[in-house]
C-alpha cells in the first residue's frame, strides 16, 4: 500500500506541476494582444509602455476573453494614451495543463477593428494575416 500511496502523490504532484492558471493564461494573452496592437500601429508608431491591463470573460460567450489594455503610444515625438481591446477564443487542456488562445477580434478604436465578427473578417484581410502571425510569435515563442 506504501507504494500505491507515494506513485498517486507522485503522480498528483507532476500533474499540478504542469498546471496554467487564469493570472498566466491572462499574461499571455496581454503579450499577445500587445504584439497585435504593434502589428497594425503605423511604421513609426508603437506601444512603448503599457500601464495597466484588464482581463474579463467576454460578451461573445463561453470559451473568449475579454482584454483590455491602456497603453503609451508615441511615434517618436508626440505620446499618446489610449486604450486597446482584444477578444481571444481560449481553451485549457485535459486539468489545465496546456492553454491555446486565438484571436477573436482586435480594437484599435471604437471604428477601427481588426479579425472576426461571427463567420466575418472585419478589416484588411492582409492585415488580418499579419496580426495573427505576429500573435502568434508573441505568445508561443
Amino acid at each position: 500500500m506504501n507504494r500505491l500511496s507515494l506513485l498517486a502523490a507522485a503522480a498528483a504532484a507532476l500533474l499540478l506541476s504542469g498546471c496554467v492558471d487564469r493570472a498566466a493564461a491572462d499574461a499571455q494573452l496581454a503579450k499577445g494582444c500587445e504584439a497585435g496592437v504593434n502589428a497594425l500601429l503605423t511604421d513609426d508608431m508603437k506601444i512603448t509602455r503599457v500601464d495597466s491591463s484588464s482581463f474579463s470573460a467576454s460578451p461573445e460567450g463561453q470559451g473568449f476573453r475579454h482584454v483590455s489594455l491602456k497603453a503609451l503610444i508615441t511615434d517618436g515625438w508626440a505620446e499618446e494614451n489610449r486604450e486597446f481591446v482584444c477578444i481571444f477564443e481560449e481553451s485549457f487542456g485535459f486539468l489545465n495543463a496546456s492553454h491555446t488562445a486565438a484571436l477573436y477580434q482586435l480594437r484599435l478604436s471604437p471604428e477601427e477593428i481588426y479579425g472576426k465578427s461571427g463567420k466575418e473578417i472585419l478589416g484588411d484581410t492582409q492585415a488580418f494575416i499579419k496580426l495573427n502571425d505576429a500573435i502568434r510569435e508573441a505568445m508561443y515563442q
